[in-house]
């Protein structure tokens, strides 16, 4: 399952055998405020922070939302905008004893968003449970069905398959 903000959206894009459920541009306080949680995963890829502002609760946020995520392997994504965030991120990891990757040395232009050589990158190393050295974790998927997403989120455009990455049209498909 990859949950968050527009990087969140370009890791679902390569990691097409994960439901998602991402926003760009979403805080981590709207987002929160509709993730009711879901059932366990094997997997959760989660990117949100950067998009708040300094004066946001975001180490609580995160910690709100990262009690409702149920998973194998947690996967918090760094991205290089926001050090606000990124020292929540990381109080909010080593508290549930989750795994970091930092997303910045990828990023482009926007010191935020890798290019699809970036994503597929960030998808590899979240693909096996051993930070990188391990075998790739099975390819079961035991994530949300689309209807239960969809439930999840009422309020929130929840994309699956095909759809826009950082503003712009994947293979042609329109973003819903």
């Amino acid at each position: 399952m990859v949950l968050g903000d527009s990087l969140a959206v370009g890791v679902g894009q390569a990691r097409p055998d994960c439901q998602m459920a991402a926003v760009t541009g979403i805080t981590s306080e709207r987002y929160v405020q509709f993730f009711s949680g879901m059932r366990h995963v094997r997997t959760a890829i989660i990117s949100l922070g950067v998009n708040d502002g300094e004066g946001a609760a975001t180490q609580d946020n995160l910690s709100r939302l990262r009690a409702r995520v149920r998973a194998d392997t947690v996967y918090w994504l760094l991205t290089g905008g926001n050090p606000h965030a990124r020292d929540a991120i990381r109080a909010v990891a080593v508290r549930f004893g989750d795994r970091l990757i930092y997303a910045a040395p990828l990023a482009g232009a926007d010191r935020i968003h890798p290019d699809r050589t970036g994503y597929a990158r960030l998808a590899a190393e979240t693909r096996s449970a051993g930070g990188g050295n391990s075998p790739p974790a099975s390819r079961y998927q035991d994530f949300l069905s689309p209807a239960s997403a969809y439930q999840a989120f009422p309020n929130i455009k929840v994309w699956n398959g095909p759809h826009n990455l950082n503003g712009a049209t994947v293979n042609g498909a329109r973003p819903p």
